[in-house]
């Protein structure tokens, strides 16, 4: 799997941006900060050996939604199984990433802040460790500290 992540900082520079500020996949983050989550698929398309995937992230528990996140999928550096596991729309990818033991690294990220709603988001690389052969490109947006925080697992 990817390095382990260092701490997060979650208090300077506000709760969101802390969330998405480190060099690691976004599924073990969450579930530490929220616990069970379910992902919902808004959109999802082949095209050729890619597959491109709009879904939203939110608290199993409450129902409250954390994140929007696109996902640009290269099929070739993937399982064959992969994507029929991925279109089953309640599953992360970065759950499926570890369930099918793929190890990554997270590469080129950038943080930036939404123009219209002043949300914090995320862009990134997913590669695969080994080869650096790109797995998928990300770009994921939280929503704001004063929705996340109140739904919060108390630490």
């Amino acid at each position: 799997m990817s390095p382990s992540v260092s701490p997060i900082d979650l208090t300077s520079n506000g709760f969101s941006k802390g969330l998405l500020d480190h060099d690691g996949l976004m599924t073990p983050v969450l579930l530490a900060q929220f616990g069970p989550l379910t992902a919902r698929q808004t959109e999802g398309k082949q095209i050729e050996n890619r597959f491109l995937r709009q879904s939203t992230i939110y608290q199993a528990a409450t129902g409250e939604k954390i994140l929007d996140a696109e996902l640009d999928i290269s099929l070739q550096s993937l399982p064959a199984t992969f994507l029929d596991c991925l279109q089953q729309q309640d599953i992360l990818f970065g759950q499926l990433l570890r369930d099918f033991s793929i190890d990554v690294r997270i590469m080129d990220r950038t943080l930036y802040q939404s123009d219209q709603s002043l949300r914090w988001g995320r862009r990134l690389s997913i590669c695969n460790a080994n080869t650096l052969d790109l797995i998928c490109k990300v770009q994921e947006l939280m929503v704001g500290d004063a929705q996340l925080l109140p739904i919060r697992l108390k630490q």
